[in-house]
């Protein structure tokens, strides 16, 4: 990229700095080396200057002067003696190149190279008062925000304090002629963790005909329970089999949605 040597029009003094370097020259080196490079008077370097460009009795440069690049460059008296020698860089680096524009995109990158990407525009929001931005999988669209579940705050079988819901009820576990048994049941509302459960037999008397009650364990889940019933005896008499259904009592206790 070509850029141009400023300030265009200074005057070169000489070493002291008291007098203009009259008849003075400015010589152009590839950067580093003594090797001439080309200095130009239009900024498409179609016309080339000649190297050294020759200063003016007021010690100026009568042409433009535009760069390609790096540059040594050596200010010479009328003698051709050396005043000075500085090194200029165009600070060009080697910057990724901006592809062809495309109507619509935005540049971005793949990691390694520029690109030109999809621009998501948000839609016109005119009409949708009270919506929320989402998605259909393929466009960005105005939508009607989800309308929480309601929990009621207190009923025959259940009181809700807050973010707390207590819920409980009657189950029955089914005769299965078995020293065990198990099943599950589902809450009137989910929770939103795991909540605390307990069970109770209802029956005064014992279950199986043996004399024995057996025992209950529940297993909670945020949207039910398993409960598992077995005699606690190790004797496999028929007479401590489940032969008849019996009724149990169950108490839950845990965190819903505000």
């Amino acid at each position: 990229m070509s850029y141009r040597f400023f300030n265009p029009a200074p005057v070169f003094m000489d070493l002291l700095g008291l007098q203009p370097l009259a008849g003075g020259q400015l010589a152009f080196y590839e950067i580093g080396t003594t090797t001439p490079k080309g200095t130009w008077s239009d900024p498409d370097l179609a016309i080339p200057n000649t190297n050294p460009v020759q200063l003016d009795s007021s010690g100026r440069a009568n042409v433009n002067i535009w760069l390609d690049g790096g540059y040594s460059v050596r200010l010479l008296d009328s003698l051709g003696a050396t005043v000075w020698t500085r090194d200029l860089n165009g600070g060009d680096g080697s910057g990724a190149a901006i592809p062809a524009l495309v109507s619509g995109a935005v540049l971005t990158n793949d990691g390694s190279n520029l690109i030109w990407g999809d621009f998501r525009q948000v839609p016109d929001p005119t009409g949708s008062n009270g919506k929320t931005l989402g998605t259909d999988g393929t466009s960005l669209i105005w939508q009607a925000p989800a309308t929480p579940p309601t929990v009621p705050t207190s009923g025959d079988s259940f009181n809700k304090i807050g973010t707390n819901l207590e819920q409980w009820g009657v189950a029955t576990m089914p005769a299965n002629n078995l020293q065990s048994n198990v099943m599950s049941f589902n809450f009137p509302t989910a929770y939103a963790e795991v909540p605390r459960i307990f069970v109770n037999i209802q029956k005064a008397g014992p279950i199986v005909t043996a004399g024995f009650t057996g025992v209950l364990k529940a297993s909670p889940s945020v949207s039910g329970a398993t409960v598992e019933w077995n005699t606690g005896v190790e004797t496999l008499a028929a007479a401590n089999r489940l032969t008849s259904p019996f009724e149990f009592s169950w108490f839950a206790v845990g965190k819903v949605a505000p």
